[in-house]
């Protein structure tokens, strides 16, 4: 419980801190806009980075969906999604994932929306209820390559690009080593890549 009292006070101050832009957008408008269904096949790698001592970078398929839904402003969208590494020859449980995009909207605009960088803030859940929620800081980047190179061949095409995740996990890092101790990891970041073709479009 504590973890989702820490991801909602964490939101509440990420939204405090846009106001100001937020109440400058909103003006006239609706602040939702009709959601964005997004597939996103791809893989996740495990232990890549700051392996600890014993372990190995494993790699699975990833299938992941993910609903996008923008706001008038620039600066942060709502996300909610869920993925899986289905015949990974491990148990495999499917998570959900949930909370906002903070683009950095000048990346954006000086590359004429060829590549994003955003910040995401996100709660995500596996089985078991509230013990298995966590709070995990995503770092977020993606390239239009469907703008580039399919323009032409309907808005699936032309808005498909690739993306790449570094999804670290806040608090709660600890993990039995190879010789059954506990210990605590505080850098041990999954990272996650793939195709994002969208499925639907808002208006």
């Amino acid at each position: 419980m504590n973890r989702i009292v820490k991801f909602t006070v964490s939101a509440l101050m990420l939204a405090g801190a846009a106001s100001p832009m937020l109440a400058q957008e909103t003006e006239g408008g609706s602040w939702l806009k009709a959601p964005i269904f997004v597939l996103q096949p791809g893989g996740i790698t495990f232990d890549a980075v700051s392996a600890p001592s014993g372990f190995s970078s494993k790699s699975y398929f990833n299938a992941r969906f993910a609903t996008v839904v923008p706001t008038a402003s620039p600066w942060f969208s709502l996300v909610a999604g869920a993925q899986v590494q289905p015949g990974s020859g491990e148990q495999r449980t499917p998570a959900l994932f949930y909370g906002g995009i903070i683009p950095i909207v000048p990346i954006s605009t000086a590359t004429g929306g060829m590549l994003g960088l955003s910040i995401d803030p996100l709660g995500v859940t596996t089985a078991g209820g509230s013990k298995n929620t966590n709070f995990v800081l995503e770092g977020a980047l993606s390239l239009a390559i469907g703008k580039m190179m399919m323009a032409n061949m309907g808005p699936t095409w032309a808005g498909t690009g690739v993306y790449f995740l570094v999804d670290q996990q806040i608090g709660r890092n600890d993990y039995i080593d190879v010789n059954g101790v506990k210990q605590t990891d505080n850098f041990r970041p999954a990272l996650l890549y793939g195709l994002s073709i969208p499925l639907g479009f808002g208006k």
